[in-house]
């Protein structure tokens, strides 16, 4: 078998999917040692940085549609790229890219029906 260089390149962050994103926010909070935070009700995710770089992201998938809910976000420099290596592999997209002044990502299933997501971290953004 030959091995193919991939344009994914990193491990990021585990997603929680959550039903109330502030009370679980809270809890999650008090089980990391964090400050309570006051998630902004306009945002469908909360983060919890961790040390050692890594992180932790609730998701109230309010932005998600039924089967696309990503369990772990991938890493890449380049989102196209990753795009049309996910789907040469085989991948089935569930949601197609969307590009964010600070990100770029989308949702693909393996072929056990996982959901991953792969993000692109543009230059003015660090979070994992």
């Amino acid at each position: 078998m030959k091995i193919t260089k991939s344009p994914i390149n990193r491990v990021g962050t585990p997603f929680i999917h959550v039903k109330d994103l502030q009370k679980t926010s809270t809890w999650y909070a008090g089980l990391l040692g964090k400050e309570v935070p006051s998630v902004n009700p306009e945002h469908p995710v909360h983060y919890f940085e961790l040390e050692g770089g890594g992180g932790l992201l609730l998701d109230d998938d309010r932005n998600n549609a039924p089967g696309t809910e990503a369990s772990i976000m991938l890493h890449t420099d380049n989102i196209d790229e990753a795009y049309g290596f996910v789907k040469e592999k085989g991948g089935e997209i569930v949601r197609e890219i969307e590009r964010h002044p600070d990100v770029s990502f989308f949702n693909f299933k393996d072929p056990d029906g996982n959901v991953l997501m792969i993000c692109e971290q543009h230059e003015n953004s660090n979070r994992s």
